[in-house]
């Protein structure tokens, strides 16, 4: 008994509920910063304001993650000094020790640790992949150079070179990839949606989303990466202000980056000593 009173205290002795868990209800689609399909995974010293989930599967924190907001999953691993608002899921299972939390028990009754949700976590038809046509032209930003606001249209590859600024009108864009050197930019000054075919890729110290005043949920990027390949990568230390959504692929956020607006694909992993932050455009 004494591996599984340790593991309650862990997960009872959490910080006070978030704003996102207001109705003391399990979070809405669009309260999540951050939301895996089959398995989410945040390493260690993550920072997370709002809900963190994984729809049918695996939700792991790693040791000194931080969820201020609720985490929903069927099973969310806990590392060391891990912790969150609220806990909607079926067990925690403590990472070292074995213990596990929630569930069942002999006589009925459920220990407080896991709170019941109803699935789907969200609804699957928010979850479907938004098909994307490209353009045949290439779009390029040679280094250190800058474009003025370019109008909405459809290009075949972007590319932003290394200290560069692509910057965006507003509107509906589609492309068949994006990529952006380190240091390098692509800003949106008003509401942008786009659409990619098959990846992103941001490098050390790139940005992509919102600028400023423009909040992150004014910009979305939908990326329709098939199953199991990689629909987005962020390097270290980049910045992000949008919501990406990639249902079918897999999305891999660099070390100590600054990620504001939402994150959705099938499988999710987060660098260490990140922060990442909702305002959310999914689901609305």
């Amino acid at each position: 008994m004494y591996p599984l009173r340790i593991v309650a205290v862990a997960v009872l002795g959490l910080a006070p509920v978030a704003g996102a868990d207001r109705a003391l209800g399990q979070p809405l689609p669009g309260d999540y910063a951050i939301l895996g399909q089959e398995r989410t995974s945040l390493r260690v010293g993550v920072r997370v304001t709002g809900a963190a989930g994984t729809v049918a599967g695996t939700l792991v924190l790693g040791n000194h993650v931080q969820v201020n907001g609720s985490v929903a999953a069927d099973v969310v691993r806990l590392g060391s000094d891990a912790g969150a608002g609220r806990f909607f899921c079926r067990f925690v299972i403590l990472s070292r020790g074995g213990g596990v939390v929630g569930g069942p028990v002999v006589g009925g009754g459920s220990l407080p640790a896991c709170r019941a949700f109803t699935p789907p976590l969200v609804d699957p038809t928010l979850l479907a992949p938004i098909a994307v046509v490209p353009g045949a032209t290439d779009l390029r930003v040679p280094g250190r150079t800058g474009s003025a606001p370019m109008p909405a249209a459809s290009y075949r590859d972007v590319v932003v070179g290394r200290g560069a600024l692509l910057q965006l009108a507003g509107g509906s864009y589609a492309a068949r990839s994006i990529r952006v050197a380190p240091t390098g930019r692509v800003v949106c000054v008003d509401t942008c949606r786009i659409g990619v075919l098959e990846r992103v890729v941001l490098a050390p110290r790139a940005e992509l989303g919102a600028g400023a005043p423009l909040r992150a949920n004014r910009v979305r990027v939908d990326v329709a990466a098939s199953t199991g390949r990689r629909a987005f990568r962020a390097g270290a230390r980049a910045a992000t202000a949008a919501t990406i959504f990639a249902p079918s692929g897999t999305l891999v956020l660099g070390p100590r980056g600054s990620y504001r607006g939402a994150f959705i694909g099938r499988t999710i992993t987060v660098g260490p000593s990140a922060t990442l932050r909702e305002d959310s455009a999914f689901g609305s």
